[in-house]
């Protein structure tokens, strides 16, 4: 069981999450800065930050996504970013005197959003007159993968290995058999030398034999003097 799942990560490519990036729509008097998004570089995860800069008395805007992608908007599913005003009144603390003003509102799609075009609604309302623009935000599929072996893929004994692989393996093979190849000379050349060196002095022995091996006298006859 466990080698089982060793081997089905070896094969599963490592998959790297991308980092966020935010996409900035600016709501102008005029209408919206940016308003069809199509770049291929906004994917699930992005964020999209509408930030409202009509300086217009009297005026507000709100942003509705069709988040589940049913074509119309529903306060109960989709996105609604709430009221924004151009600047909120502030404290002498720096805080918010009322803490429901809002100047800019965030949608972050989630890593697993459907792939395809949301359509979004910008409602601008001045003196009880509003105005709606329709556009669009497109996600693309975020593929950000390693490289690595895919299933089916050979690997280890037995399968056929590349040339420049071969190459390699060659190269590290001869990296490692290096030194003992060095230690082996080295214990070869010391037994030679040694070998050379007890030839040497055995030959000198038999030319040059011991002088002072002193031979016993040899008896030739005993002689007893008789008594008179």
């Amino acid at each position: 069981m466990i080698g089982s799942l060793l081997l089905a990560t070896l094969l599963s490519p490592t998959v790297v999450a991308h980092e966020q990036k935010t996409l900035t729509v600016i709501l102008t008097d005029e209408g919206v800065v940016a308003g069809n998004v199509t770049d291929l570089a906004f994917v699930q995860g992005n964020s999209v930050w509408f930030r409202m800069e009509d300086s217009t008395n009297n005026t507000t805007m709100v942003v509705q996504i069709d988040t589940n992608l049913d074509g119309v908007f529903n306060a109960s599913d989709d996105f609604d970013s709430g009221e924004l005003v151009n600047a909120c009144e502030l404290d002498e603390n720096g805080s918010l005197v009322d803490e429901t003003c809002a100047v800019s509102a965030t949608h972050q799609f989630m890593q697993n959003a459907t792939v395809g075009t949301y359509l979004f609604w910008v409602h601008r309302n001045h003196n009880g007159s509003q105005t709606v623009w329709n556009h669009s935000i497109t996600v693309n599929k975020d593929v950000h993968e390693e490289d690595g072996p895919s299933p089916g893929d050979c690997f280890g004994v037995g399968c056929d290995v590349e040339e420049g692989e071969q190459e390699s393996e060659a190269e590290a093979s001869s990296a490692t058999d290096s030194p003992m190849i060095l230690i082996l000379a080295a214990i070869s050349l010391i037994g030679m030398v040694a070998l050379t060196i007890s030839i040497a002095t055995e030959r000198k022995e038999n030319e040059n034999p011991s002088m002072t091996k002193v031979s016993e006298p040899v008896v030739i006859g005993q002689f007893k003097k008789e008594e008179e």
